[in-house]
C-alpha cells in the first residue's frame, strides 16, 4: 500500500508538472513568445513583427478581388500563408522554367553545372528561353517535376507531358520559391540565386520594380503566355532581406492586355512593401544617380569602404549600404561592359563607384594624419570623379562563381605594382582585357591605378549624399 501510494504521488507530480509546462508554453505562444528549445529555463524571445503587415495583406486581397482573374499567395516572415484564392489552379507559362532549374540542378549532384549545362540553363530562366527550357525538360521529364513539387509541398499540381502544360496554384509557387534554397543542392546555391536575380531587364515588369526600391533582396521568374480567356500573366519570387524572408505568387488570366496584367502584379507588391522609404540615398535618383543593379542585374558589388578592409583601416563616413551608384549614362554602358565580359564568362566586380564628398576628405584627412602627403593629388583626390558619379573602381571576375582573376596588386595597393603596365604574363593580360573592354564603352583608365576608370561626362556636379544612411 505505501508503494502504490508514492508511485500515486509520483504521477501526480509529474502530471501537474506537464500541464504547468504546457501552460506556461501556451501562455508564451498567445503574447507572441517562444519557449526556449532546450525546455529548462523559462527563457523567452520576443519575435520580430511579421511581414507583411496585416492591413497590407488586406489592401491587396481587396485589390486583387476587383482585377481580372487573378489570385496571390504569401508566405510572410514568420511562415504564414496568406492570399486571395490561393488554390485556384492555372497553367504554368513560364514560371515552371524555376522548377525545371531546380529539378535539373538535383539531378546532377553533387556536382556542378559545366560549361554546356550553363549555356543552356543560364538563357532558360534570365531570357526565358523556351528552347533551352525543351532541352532541359527533356532530361528531368515529368517525373523530376514531379519530385521538386512533393519536397515543395506543392498540393495542387499536375503535369501532362510537356512544362508548358504544368497546372498549379498561388499556394503551389509561394510554397516552392519560400522552399527553393533548401531544395538546390548546397554547391549550385550560388549560381541558382545568380541566375533568379539576373532576369534580363525587359522581363522586369513586375514585383522587382517595387521590392529592390524597398532594400530587398529579389530572386524570381515570371510568365506570360496568350489563352482562351485573354492574356496570361504571372510571377513569383523570394524576397531577402536583414535575415528576413518571404515568398508571394501572383497568377493572372483574361487580362485585357499584357500590361493590364503587369499593372495588377505591380499593384499587388506596393500595398504590400508600402510606401517607399524616403532616405537620403534613396533620393539621390533626384541628382542623376542610379544603381548600377538597374542596368546590369548580376553585377557583383563590394564596397570596399564600407568595411574596414581598405587602405584607413576603418569604414569611411556616408557608406552604409552596398549600392553602387552612378550617373545614368555611365550606368548603362557599364552595363554593356558587363555584358560583353559574361560571352567569356567573366563579370565585373565593383569595388567603389559614387562616393560622397564627406569618404574623400577623410581619405585625405587620413594620408595627411599618418605622414603620407605625397598620396594627394597622385592617388588621393580632395575633389575625385567618384564625388560626381562618374567614376568606378572595379576588378575582373569569374561569372560562374565570383573568384577573382589575378590583377598582381590589391585594390587601393598605391605605388608602382599597380601601374596598369607593370605587369606581365596572365596578370598583364587580365589587366589589358579589362581596359580594352571599358574604354570600348566609353571609359578611360588611370594608368597609376589598374582598377580605376572614368566615364567622361560635362556638368555633373561633386554630391555629398550618404548611401544608404538616414544621417545627415
Amino acid at each position: 500500500m505505501p508503494v502504490r501510494c508514492a508511485v500515486c504521488v509520483a504521477l501526480m507530480l509529474l502530471a501537474g508538472s506537464a500541464v504547468a509546462d504546457a501552460g506556461a508554453a501556451s501562455g508564451a505562444r498567445s503574447h507572441g513568445l517562444r519557449p526556449d528549445s532546450r525546455g529548462s529555463q523559462a527563457v523567452v524571445a520576443l519575435e520580430a513583427p511579421a511581414f507583411p503587415a496585416r492591413r497590407r495583406i488586406r489592401a491587396a486581397r481587396s485589390y486583387v478581388r476587383r482585377r481580372a482573374l487573378s489570385a496571390f499567395a504569401l508566405i510572410d516572415t514568420r511562415g504564414r500563408l496568406h492570399g486571395f484564392a490561393p488554390h485556384r489552379r492555372y497553367i504554368s507559362a513560364s514560371v515552371s522554367k524555376a522548377m525545371l532549374l531546380v529539378a535539373y540542378l538535383r539531378q546532377i549532384a553533387p556536382r556542378r553545372p559545366n560549361a554546356a549545362e550553363r549555356a543552356t540553363l543560364g538563357p532558360m530562366i534570365t531570357m526565358s528561353d523556351n528552347h533551352r527550357a525543351d532541352a532541359i525538360y527533356a532530361r528531368v521529364g515529368d517525373a523530376g517535376l514531379l519530385r521538386v513539387a512533393r519536397r515543395a509541398r506543392m498540393r495542387d499540381l499536375t503535369v501532362a507531358g510537356y512544362w508548358g502544360s504544368v497546372f498549379f496554384s498561388a499556394a503551389d509557387q509561394a510554397r516552392f520559391f519560400r522552399r527553393l534554397p533548401s531544395m538546390v543542392p548546397r554547391r549550385s546555391r550560388p549560381y541558382a540565386r545568380r541566375l533568379l536575380s539576373s532576369i534580363i531587364p525587359a522581363q522586369r515588369w513586375g514585383f522587382s520594380r517595387v521590392s529592390l526600391q524597398r532594400g530587398w533582396r529579389t530572386f524570381f521568374k515570371g510568365g506570360w503566355r496568350r489563352t482562351a480567356r485573354g492574356s496570361l500573366v504571372h510571377e513569383v519570387a523570394r524576397f531577402e532581406r536583414g535575415g528576413q524572408q518571404f515568398s508571394l505568387a501572383v497568377l493572372t488570366d483574361g487580362n485585357p492586355s499584357h500590361a493590364y496584367g503587369t499593372a495588377t502584379l505591380r499593384g499587388v507588391a506596393a500595398r504590400l512593401f508600402g510606401p517607399r522609404r524616403q532616405t537620403r540615398a534613396a533620393r539621390a535618383g533626384r541628382s542623376g544617380l542610379v544603381n548600377l543593379r538597374r542596368f546590369a542585374p548580376g553585377l557583383r558589388v563590394e564596397l570596399v569602404y564600407r568595411t574596414r578592409r581598405n587602405l584607413t583601416g576603418r569604414r569611411l563616413p556616408g557608406y552604409c549600404r552596398n549600392w553602387a551608384l552612378m550617373r545614368e549614362a555611365a550606368a548603362r554602358d557599364l552595363a554593356r561592359a558587363q555584358r560583353r565580359l559574361r560571352r567569356r564568362g567573366l563579370g565585373l566586380l565593383i569595388l567603389d563607384a559614387y562616393r560622397p564628398v564627406r569618404a574623400s576628405r577623410a581619405l585625405v584627412r587620413w594620408a595627411l594624419s599618418v605622414g603620407r602627403g605625397d598620396l594627394v593629388g597622385t592617388y588621393i583626390a580632395r575633389r575625385s570623379r567618384h564625388n560626381t558619379g562618374s567614376a568606378v573602381d572595379l576588378t575582373l571576375v569569374r561569372a560562374s562563381d565570383g573568384r577573382r582573376l589575378r590583377m598582381g596588386s590589391g585594390y587601393d595597393e598605391l605605388g608602382p605594382r599597380a601601374h596598369t603596365r607593370n605587369a606581365r604574363g596572365a596578370v598583364l593580360r587580365n589587366r589589358l582585357l579589362l581596359q580594352r573592354t571599358m574604354e570600348r564603352f566609353g571609359f578611360s583608365g588611370y594608368w597609376r591605378e589598374w582598377w580605376h576608370f572614368e566615364y567622361r561626362l560635362s556638368g555633373p556636379r561633386p554630391l555629398d549624399l550618404p548611401i544608404g544612411c538616414n544621417a545627415r
